[in-house]
């Protein structure tokens, strides 16, 4: 299957496939708006050789009708498949950008040349439902006019096809001229707009360190990069363009000068010679449209691209499972293997590691140890590149990925808090798609259970606190301790805690051990990653990673013992002898 020329991708064919409808309809609408332009070719042949000559006013009357009813049906036809296609892209939108948005959210996600995607789809659309794809349209009809001006004559049907070949050869050598610099171009927006997104998103940040004018400088040397490469391609495309459209003017004066000389001749009618004119500006002109919409139709293309890498490099999380029984919570780590996304670094390095329902996991190690991911790993953030996490003896791919995340709760170091209300947040804002579910009253027992009910009551609008750029902001220590009672919300199985002390003050620390207490009480396995140690006082089993890798894992008591003796090891500075440097003296 294709589309603007090119292969569509796999995973894109079956939403293609369920607007074919609405392509061919437009395909046929196309061929009789075609046909319909040959009627002011008809009318002024016939008005030369039949009305003129004749002085006949009731045939000039018809005439007139007759090419006033076409060219309105030709209208309304033009109008009709416009609307078709936009309805396609209506309906490819409908199929697809549900799909490519839980691909972006999904578990990898964030693989280079994904993070555009909605942005590349849209341009897809606009491309399916706009001007591109009616030049697509007309270009195959274009023999019409050219076996209509061989039937007037041999010499003007011949010249209508050079000048076809013609503008057919200069797309072409446009096409190979430009696509190199509109893949560049591409790709260094793709990156601008990327980076653009990070640096708003800390323009806090950027304000206190100072750094607003280095990044505005590195912003615009990045965007400049884009635009002289779409400057390049837009400069060498319009040079295609006005030599198209000289070609086509010459072409037209051209078979305006055959036909009289042919009417001179007495080959043809006086009629003829405008007609033929007509047909030949009216045969090169959807040539001439691709032309100038050959950067669309360009973008449209590399659009198919991206999107197709999106699908290859994220998982389908849309097929169909055995629902499992709710889990009880034992954790098995076997050989897990993480690498960077470049894949040029291992982070973390065959990890194995059990935790059991009622049990606390501490993990600690140095900065850049591979701890955050780890958290990230058992909380099914991300996917492992090689090994198993297994709950309950199931892998974690066996699960429906939405379902078995409400069995986990998960708080990362980034505690920032999505655009809502506090009980969306709280409740992952699955209110309305979860009937028949308590929310709200699990929404308050998660809050009590991180200690942070009364600090939501004395908000402006206590639960329904709108939060947000634009509405009520929070502390970092606030944003923790509700991001906290979210991971507490439906009284998960497995609970991962990422430094969830950070921001805390005293007594936001003490109501933490206080939640993190009821949770195991409750039967959950919690795995904490903390650098402070009061916060795994409640931890039976400690993790020590180094560079990736399990350092130590056992009993907390244990890891601590031989923690200990390690320091007191390396420690220990070896006394000198004096008698022995005496003799080396």
């Amino acid at each position: 299957m294709k589309l603007f020329l090119v292969d569509v991708p796999q995973p894109l064919q079956p939403a293609v496939k369920a607007c074919r409808r609405h392509i061919g309809l437009a395909a046929g609408f196309s061929a009789l708006v075609n046909i319909l332009y040959l009627a002011p070719t008809i009318y002024m042949m016939q008005v030369y050789d039949r009305v003129v000559p004749t002085a006949g006013t009731l045939t000039l009357v018809w005439l007139t009708v007759i090419v006033a009813v076409a060219l309105a049906t030709l209208t309304a036809l033009d109008g009709i498949r416009a609307r078709i296609m936009m309805r396609a892209s209506l309906r490819l939108n409908r199929l697809l950008a549900g799909t490519i948005m839980e691909r972006l959210l999904g578990r990898g996600g964030n693989a280079q040349g994904t993070t555009q995607a909605m942005r590349e789809f849209d341009t897809l659309r606009q491309a399916l439902g706009g001007q591109a794809m009616m030049a697509v349209f007309d270009t195959p009809w274009t023999p019409i006019y050219f076996l209509v001006a061989f039937m007037i004559h041999p010499i003007l049907g011949m010249m209508v096809l050079v000048g076809i070949a013609i503008l057919v050869a200069l797309a072409v050598f446009n096409e190979r001229r430009t696509k190199p610099l509109s893949e560049r171009a591409h790709a260094a927006n793709a990156q601008a707009y990327a980076h653009q997104e990070v640096v708003v998103g800390q323009a806090e940040i950027i304000r206190a360190l100072g750094m607003r004018r280095s990044l505005v400088n590195r912003q615009l040397a990045e965007r400049r990069i884009g635009l002289e490469a779409a400057t390049e391609v837009q400069f060498t495309g319009s040079r295609y363009n006005s030599t198209v459209k000289f070609f086509r003017m010459f072409m037209q004066s051209a078979a305006l000068g055959a036909g009289a000389w042919l009417a001179i001749q007495g080959q043809i009618s006086v009629g003829a010679i405008i007609a033929a004119s007509v047909l030949l500006n009216r045969a090169l002109q959807p040539i001439e449209q691709l032309v100038a919409q050959w950067a669309s139709i360009t973008q449209a293309r590399q659009s198919l691209v991206s999107l197709a890498t999106l699908f290859d490099n994220t998982a389908d999380n849309d097929q169909e499972r055995t629902t499992l029984p709710p889990p009880v919570g034992a954790i098995d780590l076997d050989h897990v293997v993480v690498r960077n996304p470049e894949g040029s670094a291992v982070l973390l390095r065959n990890v194995c590691m059990k935790v059991e329902p009622g049990e606390v996991l501490g993990v600690i190690g140095s900065s850049g140890a591979g701890k955050t991911t780890l958290a990230r790993i058992v909380a099914g953030a991300i996917a492992p590149d090689l090994g198993e996490i297994r709950i309950d003896g199931a892998r974690y791919d066996d699960w429906d990925s939405e379902l078995l995340a409400q069995h986990i709760g998960y708080l990362p170091q980034d505690s920032r808090l999505l655009p809502g209300s506090v009980t969306e947040n709280i409740s992952r804002f699955c209110g309305s798609e979860d009937a028949g579910f308590p929310v709200d009253e699990a929404v308050v027992e998660a809050a009590r259970q991180a200690g942070v009910h009364d600090l939501i009551l004395r908000l402006p609008a206590g639960y329904d606190t709108m939060l947000g750029e634009r509405h009520h902001r929070l502390s970092a220590g606030q944003a923790q301790r509700i991001a906290l009672a979210r991971a507490f919300f439906r009284k998960p199985r497995l609970i991962v805690l990422d430094e969830p002390n950070s921001a805390l003050d005293a007594e936001g620390e003490q109501a933490l051990i206080r939640g993190i207490a009821a949770a195991k009480l409750n039967g959950a396995a919690i795995m904490i990653v903390a650098h402070r140690a009061a916060i795994l006082s409640n931890a039976e089993k400690l993790l020590v990673l180094d560079d990736g890798a399990v350092a130590d894992f056992g009993s907390r008591e244990d890891v601590m013992d031989r923690l200990r003796a390690r320091m007191e090891q390396e420690t220990v500075v070896p006394m000198k002898d004096p008698k022995k440097e005496r003799r080396n003296a």
